[in-house]
């Protein structure tokens, strides 16, 4: 084999490898909703305590990416994913014992760790490994996490029926996370060395204004997604939906993110994300004015535009903040910040509107709240001027 063969060889295995990681980011969430009533039935948890299940690991996504640099430092790229792999199969594992809200909680944790630290190291590894197609690269694996929230809302059901078990359903996830880990531990796999500075040259992303105005802005892109994807099947099911039915509609959501991920991050090729993010948060506050006002009358619509517009935003806010700095350790920090700050206000979101939904009776509350955000975020996104990336961390790090 040609010294040409073996590099497009190890390019698509890396690509093959970055697809499977984007899988294996959401089924832990996803695979929740469409069996919330019965696991409810099994726990005895309300709905404000149930949404924990989406907060939790949202939330540990957030409090880990703020200890990032420690973390790849002491694990790299190839070890760190190891570790997230099999933290995560662990978590999803213990769904496989009866449901209650200890177990349930225990899952979050555990699992939600496991994602915490996949989420940490891929951006950094992915601009290190497609630094020339780094827009497309990140959209295909924000698609792949999309795809991989589709599956497990639809496939949840359909396992739940084979096994006339939730929890064997649950834990069914960990199968993709271990064909994974397998793939990721072979040979052929060459992941590039972390070559990671001592930690006084490493950007101190907190003494940034810009870093906090990233952290918030990427808070409010994914306070959508969060309060969706936790409360959209419950929703439907008190309009008479099945669990399957309301596992599709979640899994459309999610197919359409995966378009929304691939197209706009792939139009946005200049520096300047600005007016496809602003074409992707009026797409999805389209959806939520519709959940909010018509529900009944275009469900499959309204989610199919919340779908496009918060999946092709959030791949563009992380380009957005790799794009301020040419150093792939450097503006890996900056991501891991900005999803620090982001995840953690952005877990609160389920709470909102679960607390909504008990103090009220029902979800309206909530979907208008997110067009209210939508607004803050276009607001916002009129600062991001390619123009002045660079003077935002021009002091000495």
């Amino acid at each position: 084999m040609s010294i040409t063969q073996q590099g497009n060889t190890r390019v698509w295995f890396a690509t093959l490898l970055l697809i499977l990681l984007g899988l294996n980011l959401r089924p832990l969430l996803t695979s929740i909703g469409p069996l919330t009533q019965a696991l409810q039935e099994a726990s005895g948890m309300p709905y404000s305590s149930f949404s924990l299940l989406t907060t939790i690991p949202i939330m540990m996504i957030g409090i880990l990416a703020l200890f990032a640099g420690r973390m790849t430092r002491a694990l790299g790229y190839r070890r760190g994913i190891a570790v997230g792999l099999l933290v995560l199969i662990g978590g999803l594992a213990i769904r496989a014992w009866p449901a209650s809200t200890v177990t349930l909680l225990t899952s979050a944790v555990v699992g939600g760790f496991g994602i915490a630290l996949l989420h940490i190291i891929i951006p950094e590894l992915t601009k290190q490994q497609f630094r020339h197609r780094l827009g497309a690269m990140t959209g295909l694996w924000s698609a792949a996490l999309m795809g991989g929230a589709a599956l497990g809302a639809v496939l949840t059901p359909w396992l739940d029926a084979q096994f006339s078990s939730h929890s064997i359903a649950l834990a069914s996830w960990s199968v993709l996370a271990v064909m994974t880990l397998s793939l990721w531990l072979l040979p052929a796999n060459r992941v590039p060395h972390a070559d990671i500075p001592p930690r006084h040259e490493l950007l101190k992303a907190f003494k940034f204004r810009r870093s906090w105005l990233l952290g918030a802005y990427f808070a409010l892109v994914n306070a959508g997604y969060a309060g969706f994807i936790a409360w959209i099947a419950p929703f439907y099911g008190e309009f008479g939906w099945t669990t399957q039915q309301a596992g599709n509609l979640l899994a459309l959501f999610s197919l359409v993110q995966v378009m929304g991920a691939l197209i706009l991050p792939t139009l946005s090729r200049s520096m300047d994300r600005r007016p496809w993010l602003a074409l992707a948060v009026v797409t999805q506050m389209a959806g939520f004015a519709g959940l909010c006002w018509l529900p009944e009358q275009a469900p499959w619509l309204w989610s199919a535009l919340c779908g496009f517009g918060l999946g092709g935003a959030f791949p563009l806010c992380i380009v957005m903040a790799l794009d301020h700095i040419d150093d792939p350790v450097q503006s890996g920090r900056l991501v891991s910040f900005m999803q620090g700050i982001g995840f953690i206000f952005a877990s609160i979101m389920p709470l909102v509107t679960g607390a909504f939904r008990d103090l009220s009776g029902e979800y309206q509350f909530g979907w208008a709240f997110h067009i209210v955000v939508g607004v803050a975020i276009l607001l916002m996104t009129t600062r991001f001027s390619p123009a002045k990336y660079r003077s935002a961390f021009s002091v000495k790090r």
